[in-house]
């Protein structure tokens, strides 16, 4: 078996059968099975299956038939497989689960994104997954028909003389960050994720880990798509664990953080372990229960280019992506007018000077979101958009990073920072000796927004060495700007609160360092990706017709 980049510590010893921690320092004697138990675990994977960026899974799935030799092997996920990228987008997930199949994943839990494309689709992607799916605080609480009776509580699968306890937990704040209307029926919230309180989310928690070793679990793994991170509190992995007993490992997800195996304490102080592999299928991980009831564990976060794969996998896969970029070539719409992130000699202007496809874009973000403002930084708008017929992949082209659609509550002052911020570099010559000049991947292109850069007055933006927004500390150079109130503009009111929408590299990371959004309260709204807004506005609001509004600039920023 090829040797994989990984930590491999023996760690806690297990009593034969109640899978509780023991204090002995030396195996038992007597093996209490007739081989190993490998489980073998993914998260947060959001499409990230391409062999050429990603571990993907053609090298998990080799990697679990490695361990197949000598051991029980199972490969479980703990959510948000369904969405995250065109292959994703384009077939509602369809294809996720094909190649899911595929690589025979045994248990899932369902992440907050599964239900991004709606509970009628998730209920058909569900139905053609091949394994158990396992979530034991959603439940349908409506007076209809349940659509998700295959999704248990629990899973109990027997390896040899031993039972292993798969309970799923899904993030109680998905009926918020996925889309709210997927869960209302008749003007009802319809669904539970389980979390009036902390104290009945603990306590129902507990009660299926209680009731999974009643039905004979020897072991119990909770596969929590929860997140370990401060700002998923009090609902985090870590609060789950220090509030309860009885879990052998948590194997987390949500955070989209690298979280190599650990010990935290559980309610009766004795030590669990969890870990979380991050996004993208950046790492996957193991836990290995050995046929003496001792666990050891990898954390597999080798580099894609030289990690074993199954040939027959990436030739499965490519079949899958062949059939994605073939439906992405189809044309969605027909546009009467060229747009282009360069001026008309091919000079990129998109990262210094208002663009008639930054308008757009921005428009789409405002528009999409119903929000007051719409930004979207240059450096994200990628490609140019032809006349005539355009494709999926033509407009995916364009803004193609797969962030999502982000729609917050900011004030006046916090939007005025970041135009002094987004155009610190701008300068009056738009080109010097046949170059862009000024130019900035944070460039703020805006739609709801129109202000001049006075490019006398020296940026007095404050930053961190690697570029952070710290504050404005002198006279600023962006001037008069206006809010479009009512189709009218109307005077920024740097007290006044806006409703802003952009994508999350923006407004929840702080992207290129506008980090001024990061903490503004967040308005619920369906998770889209950044080609979907854009998708959605030029196909579906605008039927192709662009050269009404985006045949020229609108003087939205007027440099000086």
């Amino acid at each position: 078996m090829k040797k994989f980049n990984s930590l491999i510590l023996l760690t806690l010893l297990m009593t034969s059968l109640t899978g509780c921690n023991s204090s002995s320092n030396v195996p038992p004697l007597v093996p209490i099975n007739d081989k190993d138990i490998s489980i073998v675990y993914t998260t947060d994977v959001h499409c990230g299956f391409d062999d050429s960026k990603y571990l993907g899974y053609s090298a998990v799935y080799q990697y679990k038939e490695n361990l197949k030799e000598n051991n029980y092997v199972s490969l479980v996920d703990s959510g948000d497989f369904l969405q995250g990228d065109f292959i994703g987008a384009i077939s509602k997930g369809e294809y996720i689960i094909e190649v899911m199949n595929r690589v025979n994943y045994d248990v899932i839990t369902l992440g907050n994104h599964e239900f991004d494309y709606g509970m009628d689709i998730l209920k058909e992607r569900l139905t053609e997954f091949n394994g158990e799916v396992t979530s034991c605080n959603f439940s349908y609480i409506g007076h209809k028909e349940d659509k998700f009776t295959m999704v248990k509580p629990y899973v109990i699968k027997e390896y040899g003389n031993i039972s292993v306890g798969y309970i799923g937990v899904t993030t109680p704040t998905t009926l918020t960050v996925s889309d709210p209307t997927n869960f209302i029926e008749d003007g009802e919230v319809a669904y539970s994720f389980g979390a009036d309180t902390k104290e009945e989310f603990y306590s129902l928690i507990q009660n299926n880990i209680d009731s999974c070793k009643n039905d004979g679990a020897d072991y119990i793994i909770l596969l929590s798509h929860l997140g370990s991170t401060n700002n998923y509190a009090p609902f985090r992995s870590l609060d789950v664990i220090s509030n309860t007993t009885g879990v052998t490992a948590f194997l987390d997800g949500h955070a989209h953080i690298d979280m190599p195996w650990k010990t935290v304490k559980n309610k009766n102080d004795i030590d669990t372990l969890v870990v979380d592999t991050g996004y993208k299928m950046n790492d996957f991980a193991s836990l290995t229960i050995s046929k003496y009831g001792t666990l050891s564990y990898e954390f597999i976060n080798s580099d894609p280019s030289t990690i074993e794969r199954s040939s027959e996998v990436s030739a499965y896969i490519k079949t899958i992506t062949d059939k994605a970029t073939e439906e992405g070539n189809k044309v969605v719409a027909n546009i009467d007018i060229d747009l282009s992130i360069t001026d008309e000699n091919g000079k990129r202007m998109i990262r210094n000077r208002e663009m008639p496809i930054g308008n757009l874009v921005s428009d789409a973000y405002r528009n999409i979101a119903s929000s007051d403002i719409g930004i979207v930084n240059g450096g994200g708008i990628r490609a140019n958009l032809s006349k005539g017929d355009v494709t999926y992949m033509n407009i995916m082209n364009v803004h193609p990073y797969g962030n999502e659609l982000v729609k917050k509550k900011t004030t006046g002052s916090k939007i005025l920072d970041y135009l002094e911020f987004t155009s610190m570099k701008t300068e009056h010559e738009r080109i010097r000796d046949d170059k862009p000049v000024g130019e900035s991947g944070a460039f703020a292109h805006v739609s709801g927004l129109r202000y001049t850069i006075d490019t006398s007055i020296p940026t007095s933006v404050v930053t961190t060495s690697s570029g952070d927004f710290i504050k404005v500390d002198g006279p600023r150079r962006v001037k008069n700007v206006q809010v479009l109130e009512n189709d009218t503009y109307v005077d920024i009111d740097p007290n006044k609160e806006y409703i802003i929408a952009s994508h999350n590299f923006l407004l929840d990371k702080g992207g290129d360092g506008a980090n001024m959004f990061i903490d503004d309260e967040t308005i619920p709204y369906k998770k889209i990706l950044d080609f979907e807004v854009l998708i959605e506005y030029v196909v579906n609001v605008l039927n192709g017709h662009l050269v009404d509004k985006y045949s020229s600039t609108q003087g939205r920023i007027n440099v000086l």
